[in-house]
């Protein structure tokens, strides 16, 4: 390999379908948005402070083609390229990067769930895959590119003699980051379903997330925290950039709570002027700590409910109390936080009568938004090794896992896919097409982003619901 920086693209590959496949995540977008992929953006960080040339082909975002693709990666002529890729589009990721290669790009480094679950396996059926990324913000890429395998830290390579899996030696609980070069990205491309602003940017002020929840592929991973004056030096570049709008991607804001208030009344005191938004958990949140976040521009907080059965919640260790969930609720309407709640629908073990509850919860603590998901055995999850064992799923290339979009991938003994489809279906119908939400939501329109993005996603997800109510008939 060259000793020198190298010419590097980052690559979402195409795709018919708006697939997300982001954060060892693979799933399809639930409506017309498509946000800025964080896998991407903190490894261009760490390239472009290493002097690397980059340049981001993301079709799906820009709705490339594959010929378009390829026409663009050949303009820029790369020396190597680093793609994301994920269990529902695995086999059409690789064909397009192996076509890549015999265009001449001479190493490619892949990213993605199906790799942090079976990489190794696929490396040995795969000889175009020369490495893959175990984590995006820590990681020995730049070393790897280098040449030097001894420091490609957090990555699986191919070397003469055969996989090597490579350790990180340093594992401090903080870390810093470059701020990402966010010009390089199509940001007018990018859009999240509840943003007031556009284009906006994303950010980390931490990394992967202490919490079991069994259903998540980030359920006990190495927790890390970002330097607070690191943090709001990447706002600062934000704020430079004239971006009125960000998301903090973090997997769960707020763990640390020191590092987290430091965080706010650095933002408060520096006046930045945007408005933002963050996924955290409703057992981390009290009503001083959300008057911070509300003072200091937070706009949405998303909340992981999941069940409206507390039983539910235990058995996958969710670590959450009803209480404290309509707790969560109470303070953001108090500090007028917009809030977004996540469910997930179908879990084995599930009734029909926990569903109800869930539907009920939801009602109940009024949201501003809700997403309900189908339960999905994601790739690196207990559940799915929970499933794999009691034969609810098979272990087969191609099984859809999609928890968004697509049918549930299986039936349990309680619910069949096709009763949980319906009942998923009917419940984002009892939500959002209330007579006083639908007024409610249209008095509170702040801007012409919010308007387009309501209009947009609200269109989508009739569709859906006559798209599926077509399916069933069929």
């Amino acid at each position: 390999m060259k000793q020198e920086a190298q010419k590097v693209l980052l690559l979402n590959p195409p795709s018919d379908r708006l697939y997300i496949r982001d954060q060892f995540c693979s799933h399809v977008s639930k409506g017309t948005y498509y946000w800025q992929p964080l896998d991407l953006l903190q490894i261009s960080a760490r390239l472009h402070a290493q002097g690397h040339e980059l340049s981001i082909v993301d079709a799906i975002a820009e709705r490339l083609s594959a010929e378009e693709a390829q026409r663009r990666i050949n303009r820029f002529a790369p020396d190597a390229l680093v793609f994301m890729t994920g269990s529902d589009s695995f086999e059409d990721d690789v064909a397009f990067v192996a076509e890549v290669k015999r265009r001449g790009v001479g190493v490619a480094v892949a990213i993605g769930d199906i790799m942090r679950e079976k990489g190794d396996e696929l490396m040995a059926a795969h000889p175009e895959i020369d490495a893959y990324l175990h984590d995006f913000v820590h990681h020995g890429l730049h070393a790897f590119l280098q040449g030097h395998m001894d420091n490609a830290a957090n990555m699986t390579v191919r070397t003469a003699t055969g996989l090597r899996k490579v350790e990180e030696r340093d594992s401090r609980r903080t870390f810093t980051i470059p701020t990402p070069p966010y010009g390089i990205f199509p940001l007018d491309r990018y859009r999240m379903p509840y943003n007031r602003y556009h284009p906006y940017a994303t950010l980390i002020t931490s990394s992967w997330c202490p919490f079991g929840c069994s259903f998540c592929p980030f359920a006990r991973t190495s927790y890390r925290v970002r330097e607070v004056d690191d943090v709001l030096c990447n706002m600062e570049d934000i704020r430079r950039m004239g971006i009125r709008q960000v998301h903090i991607a973090d997997w769960t804001f707020g763990v640390d709570r020191k590092q987290a208030a430091a965080i706010l009344r650095g933002m408060i005191e520096a006046k930045f002027g945007f408005t933002w938004s963050c996924l955290s958990r409703v057992d981390l949140m009290d009503r001083k700590l959300m008057g911070l976040m509300a003072a200091a521009g937070c706009d949405l907080l998303e909340l992981g409910v999941e069940s409206g059965t507390q039983a539910i919640l235990d058995r996958y260790e969710k670590g959450i109390t009803l209480e404290q969930i309509r707790n969560a609720f109470a303070w953001a309407h108090e500090t007028n936080i917009s809030t977004l709640a996540t469910f997930v629908l179908g879990l084995p073990g599930e009734t029909r009568a926990d569903l109800q509850s869930t539907l009920d919860l939801a009602l109940a603590i009024e949201p501003t938004f809700c997403s309900f998901n189908v339960a999905s055995p994601r790739m690196g999850t207990d559940l799915r090794r929970q499933m794999l064992a009691e034969g609810l799923i098979q272990d087969e290339e191609g099984a859809v896992l999609d928890s968004s979009r697509s049918q549930p991938a299986f039936s349990t003994g309680q619910l069949a896919a096709s009763d949980l489809q319906r009942f998923r279906q009917m419940a984002i119908r009892r939500f959002y097409l209330r007579p006083s939400y639908l007024v409610q939501r249209l008095r509170r329109i702040s801007s012409l982003v919010e308007l387009q993005n309501y209009a947009s996603n609200g269109l989508s997800l009739v569709w859906q619901s006559i798209q599926s109510a077509r399916a069933r008939r069929t």
